[in-house]
Parts: structure tokens; sequence; C-alpha cells
């Protein structure tokens, strides 16, 4: 009875020891549709989580065709959220790859939008362009064509065209009124805010990025929290507002800090270091130095310009914006020439 009662206790024992080696894959593994899932669901409101979750598989060859066509898409918008361009290029590729399936034409209008912002942040200006005017000739719905004029309008303030700018931005405004779409409202907020900088109207610009960061809160966007955030602290820094800035810079930096995207964490340094000087600190040699690096990681040339504008002075550092990809002509890419649907060779 004894050697009975041992024997069972031992092999007991052993069933213990082998089931969770057995169990733990099934309950640990997560299928790259489910991955996708999620970084779908993840894109508005946390595109940084969407970057991450994607870039933790290597390959997608066991999902159907829409379904790599999903993942290249929103690989590419969560890079584009995130300021990651360095693989960019490579979803880009592997979309057009993917052109003839019925699932891209019927996705056309997303997919030229990613595509023509992608472009433009990679210097292919009039490329980009190309694609937003394709796009708009599509038979698309009234949420979509707003989405699509405020890419064109963004484009269009990078290649200095500010009457097209203003026009396309105002008709997205009056879209996004009648669908009462916050988030698209907030976005355009914002933007015209940083037309109004452009143009040197800082009042007005305050004005549109107040609303904007409103819009944004309330829409719980933690990207634009952030865009419509750094850009009102930078009215306050310019106009030396010190109480204003001190109100708004700890849950603006906090969520910079957990955002990966190093040309925020850039223009965080110049704005918090401007507020400094604001403040009457002086800056260190080597913090000036850190301002000069940082300069070089702001994430346009745009931002640049204004940038050395109204706070170099402030924190009395020579800096240099880096040449406007606007005025450089740059050809197609052999893969872009592939498409079939909008660009010519």
């Amino acid at each position: 009875m004894g050697d009975k009662l041992q024997y069972t206790l031992f092999v007991l024992l052993c069933t213990l020891y082998i089931m969770p080696a057995k169990a733990t894959p099934q309950i640990t593994l997560r299928s790259s549709a489910d991955i996708l899932r999620e970084a779908e669901d993840y894109i508005i409101v946390e595109p940084s989580h969407s970057y991450r979750l994607l870039r933790q598989v290597t390959t997608i060859t066991n999902l159907s065709p829409s379904q790599q066509i999903r993942w290249h898409l929103i690989k590419v918008r969560s890079a584009i959220a995130t300021n990651n361009f360095g693989d960019i290029e490579a979803e880009l590729v592997a979309l057009l790859k993917l052109q003839h399936h019925e699932y891209f034409q019927k996705r056309l209008a997303s997919i030229l939008s990613a595509m023509g912002i992608a472009l433009r942040r990679l210097g292919y200006f009039s490329q980009a362009k190309s694609l937003y005017t394709c796009a708009l000739e599509l038979d698309v719905p009234d949420k979509k064509r707003m989405a699509l004029l405020i890419n064109l309008a963004v484009l269009s303030r990078h290649m200095n065209d500010y009457p097209l700018a203003k026009n396309s931005y105002h008709e997205a405004r009056d879209i996004a009124l009648r669908l009462h779409h916050e988030r698209a409202l907030a976005n355009v907020n914002n933007n015209l805010g940083t037309l109004a900088l452009d143009e040197g109207d800082i009042e007005l610009a305050e004005k549109y990025y107040r609303q904007a960061l409103i819009g944004y809160q309330s829409s719980d966007k933690r990207s634009g929290n952030i865009t419509a955030g750094t850009n009102l602290l930078l009215i306050f820094a310019i106009q030396g507002h010190t109480l204003n800035f001190q109100r708004l810079i700890s849950p603006i930096s906090a969520l910079i800090d957990a955002y990966p995207d190093e040309s925020k964490k850039a223009l965080l340094l110049w704005l918090v270091n401007a507020n400094e000087t604001n403040l009457g600190k002086p800056l260190s040699q080597s913090t000036k130095d850190e301002l000069i690096l940082a300069f070089d990681r702001l994430e346009s040339v745009k931002l640049q310009v204004l940038i050395k504008h109204y706070l170099a002075p402030k924190v009395q550092v020579d800096v240099t914006p880096s040449k406007s990809p606007a005025q450089l002509v740059r050809p197609t890419p052999a893969w872009l020439k592939a498409n079939q649907f909008c660009i010519k060779p």
C-alpha cells in the first residue's frame, strides 16, 4: 500500500512538472492577426503602441492579402505618427506590390492619404501632391475628403503655397463643423495656428492653438495633445508668459517623455530652455551645445525656421535650418513609378 501511494505521488508530481511546459505556449503565443487587430485599435489614441506591436513580428506571410495591406498601412501610419521613418519606404514598396488586390482598390483613398504624408516627410513634395489630387478626384465620403484636404493643406504650406493651404483648411473646417468632428476640427485649428505663426500673427496663433488643445483633449488623442500642447508652449515661450508656460509644461512633458518621438523631445528641450531664459536664468555652454544638436532633430525645416526666428535669439544660440526640400526637385523613385493609379512615370 505504501509503495502504491509513493508511486501515485511520483506520477502526480511528474504530471504537474510537465504540464506548464506544454501549456505555456498556448497561453502566451499571439497570432499576427490578433496583433494586427490590436494595432488598428490603438492607431488613433496611442500610435506608439501600434508602432511597437507591429515591429515584434518579422514575417506576415501567413496573413491574407487584405490583412497584409492593412498591416503595411498601419505600419506606415504608426511610423508617421511617431516620426520614425527608418523603414517606412520599405513599407510603401510592400504596399505597392499588393496594388492589384481588390482590398487595395477598396481602400485606395486611405492608402493614397497615408502614402502622401509619407512622401511629404521623405521630401517628395510634388509626388505627394499628385497623390492627394488623385485621391480628391475619387468618389469619397465627406470624412475622407476632409482628411485629404487637411493633408493637402499641410503639404501646401511646406511648398510655400499659402493660398492653397488656407483654402484647403477652410474647406476641411466647413466639413468638420458639419460632421461635428472634434478631432478633425482640432487638427484644422492647430494647422491654422501654424499658418498664423508663419505670418507673424502671434495672438491669432495662440487662439487657434488653444482651440486645438481643447478639441484634442475631448477626443483623447495623445499625439494631438502633444502637438497642440507644444505649439501653445512655443507661443508662451515667444511671449515670455512664464506662468502660462509653467501651468502647461508638466502634463505635456509627461506625454512627450512616454512617446517614442525624438523630434518632439528635441522641441521640448528648446521650449524648456527658452522659458529658463525668460525667467532670467543663464544657460551653460553645455546646454547650448545640446540645443544645437537638438535643432537638427526637429521634424521639419519649417519648424527649424520658426525656432531660429523666435527662440534662438532668446537662448543666444546660432543655428542654421536645413536646406528646404521644397526647393529641390526630387525624381520619382523607381518603386513609386510602378503604381498604376496616379503618378505617371
